[in-house]
């Protein structure tokens, strides 16, 4: 077997084992997969763009919000670097939930929520500038 021969076979090992994984067929990922991206596009947010212009400081930062939706809860993990755990508000304000952060860098972001978030059952930490948010999903009678 020649060395391309060997690299082309290993190639689609290594391809074969990616799609498995991101299909779920290995256990590794559960659906949805979203890591470190935020589920929401700039475009798609009411807010005006804020622009950076030079000379000008930035006032409010979008913190990235990873949200993961299961059929039992809503896991979202934000970034918030450089606030101190005082400074982190969490609140639930017309259907989102608004993650708030003053300290270094003050950030800003409403994450809509499905209709079916259990609100009473907001549930946070905050260490070493990472926010996890649990929220449970009302079970709907069939």
């Amino acid at each position: 077997m020649s060395v391309e021969d060997e690299f082309e076979e290993t190639r689609r090992a290594i391809h074969r084992m990616l799609k498995d994984a991101f299909e779920g067929k290995l256990g590794v990922f559960r659906e949805p997969f979203i890591y470190g991206f935020t589920t929401r596009s700039r475009e798609s947010r009411p807010e005006a763009p804020r622009p950076a212009l030079e000379g000008e400081e930035i006032r409010t930062r979008d913190p990235i919000v990873d949200v993961i939706l299961t059929d039992s809860a809503i896991f979202l993990t934000a970034e918030m670097a450089g606030v101190p755990r005082e400074g982190i508000r969490v609140r639930l304000e017309e259907g989102k939930l608004v993650l708030q952060g003053e300290g270094d860098r003050p950030y800003l972001s409403k994450v809509d929520l499905p209709p079916d978030a259990d609100r009473d059952t907001l549930k946070y930490t905050y260490a070493n500038g990472v926010l996890d948010v649990v929220i449970a999903r009302k079970r709907i009678a069939s």
